[in-house]
């Protein structure tokens, strides 16, 4: 699992590139520079490539490609692409990035027969903007596919149109091909009108449904996808339409030869590991997330049971009532009856990384409940995995909350509100059923300063905390009553 893990900002990594041929998991990602922190240096990326056969253990390759030097069109950094096997031999299409250039965003295009030693085209950049309909500053992203129905290769690119109002001007465009050399443009096959740039997109079907995914900077940075009966659209948007939450970013996806499909993303560094840090491009990988296609068509997101099964070491903890009346029920179950009031306390136990896993069954759930994560004694500053039975919806809470500059001044018990920077105090949030009586499975994972939620097989939320808190766990209850059951804390 260490590959999912970067440490330090040395091994810093960006997009992911997953591949899968020929029974193997691989990964291209983006590599900064070791020791950068901000552009232009820290974009000056290669692509790293690790492989695995089953999802957990990885071994690193040689890096598959390097900047180039002086005007050539990656010389500032090999950015985002992707990688099919076709035509007889491997393809790697990228972002070329170049400063000095002209176009300092093109598509390149590299080759190789064993997947591992790549050479470059001399024909790079394969396919350059064009000006004349959309900016040339953004034109990114290569994700190329062979689609059976339409007989083509495909490659889609992040792009801007001219034609659009400035903050609305984000589209991905097709280009097409026989041969994986010639290109033919198409047009623009998704332009919602809702965005800056949608970025490295990717697109798939399962049975009758083609999905459409993308990451986005500029609304609540995060990966979300649409659905449609044809892959030239309409696109339309799911009910739940992220693959994980707010820093889960520039997620793309493998499917294996068992039909199951795989996102690999990651959460943003902060600067010098502070909550209060600018959040920088970069940073470390997250857990692979599980997509599963449910009837009607929507994407539910579990953690993969590879991961499950690695945290297999049993860990005591003990309830630490705080407020509120609870009762025990054995060693895996605690009842909060917060009925007209609040009850809350913490799950005691010495990990910093750790699994957790158990059942919540709201029995009589007024206002709201859940899980505390990396809190303090007062459950005031804390992240909060809140379930919310009016709104019917799941989100992570970033807490405290701020308050105006008269309060904060003038009260000393209300605490400093956090620094999220554009993440806000509802970090994620997702619509969610929640009726009494009705359990929801919660998987957590904690990895010192990194969160991933998983609730109920069908959503979820990664975040990163980088204080060290007083309790890593806990539990609460407003205005409800709930058992937290089958709780179990796995290293």
């Amino acid at each position: 699992m260490d590959f999912f893990r970067k440490m330090s900002f040395a091994d810093s990594t960006g997009d992911a590139i997953p591949f899968y041929h020929e029974g193997k998991y691989h990964i291209f990602s983006l590599t900064s520079p070791p020791g950068t922190t901000v552009y232009p240096a820290r974009l000056r990326t290669t692509w790293s490539h690790s492989v695995s056969e089953d999802l957990v253990h990885w071994e690193e390759l040689p890096t598959a490609l390097y900047p180039g030097e002086g005007d050539e069109p990656d010389a500032s950094g090999v950015w985002t692409g992707s990688v099919i096997y076709g035509e007889g031999k491997y393809h790697a299409f990228y972002t070329g990035y170049c400063l000095t250039a002209e176009y300092q965003q093109t598509i390149c295009h590299a080759t190789s027969e064993d997947g591992i030693t790549w050479t470059k085209d001399a024909a790079n950049p394969v396919i350059t903007p064009m000006i004349e309909l959309y900016e040339k500053l953004d034109w990114r992203d290569p994700y190329v596919f062979y689609n059976e129905e339409d007989k083509y290769y495909w490659i889609l690119i992040s792009a801007r149109r001219l034609d659009m109002p400035v903050t609305r001007r984000g589209c991905i465009v097709l280009y097409r091909s026989k041969d994986l050399v010639n290109w033919e443009y198409y047009g623009p096959l998704y332009s919602a009108g809702n965005t800056n740039c949608p970025e490295c997109s990717e697109m798939y079907k399962i049975g009758d449904t083609w999905y459409l995914s993308y990451s986005r900077f500029s609304e609540f940075v995060n990966t979300i996808y649409r659905t449609s009966k044809s892959p030239f659209g309409p696109w339309k948007k799911p009910k739940k339409d992220g693959i994980g939450g707010r820093r889960f970013y520039a997620a793309k996806s493998m499917q294996d030869d068992n039909g199951r499909r795989f996102y690999f993303a990651w959460a943003h560094d902060r600067a010098e590991n502070s909550d209060r840090g600018e959040w920088y491009w970069g940073g470390t990988f997250c857990i692979p997330h599980e997509v599963v296609a449910t009837a009607d068509g929507q994407l539910d997101v579990k953690l993969p049971e590879e991961y499950v099964n690695c945290f297999k070491e049993k860990v005591d903890w003990k309830y630490l009532p705080v407020m509120g009346e609870y009762k025990l029920y054995g060693d895996t179950t605690v009842e909060l009856d917060g009925c007209g009031t609040t009850s809350y306390g913490f799950l005691e136990q010495p990990e910093e990384k750790f699994l957790f896993t158990g059942t919540v069954i709201p029995k009589e759930a007024n206002d709201s409940f859940g899980i505390l994560l990396k809190s303090d004694w007062e459950a005031s500053g804390c992240l909060f995995l809140e379930f919310d039975v009016a709104m019917q919806r799941v989100s992570l809470l970033s807490l405290p909350m701020g308050v105006d500059p008269f309060w904060e001044q003038s009260c000393q018990a209300v605490p400093k509100a956090t620094e999220p920077g554009p993440d806000g105090v509802r970090v994620a949030e997702k619509t969610f059923e929640i009726k009494d009586g009705q359990a929801i499975d919660v998987k957590i994972s904690v990895d010192h300063d990194m969160v991933e939620v998983f609730v109920g097989e069908q959503v979820a939320f990664t975040y990163r905390i980088f204080r060290k808190p007083e309790y890593e766990l806990g539990l609460l209850a407003q205005d409800a009553k709930v058992e937290f059951a089958n709780i179990a804390i796995r290293k």
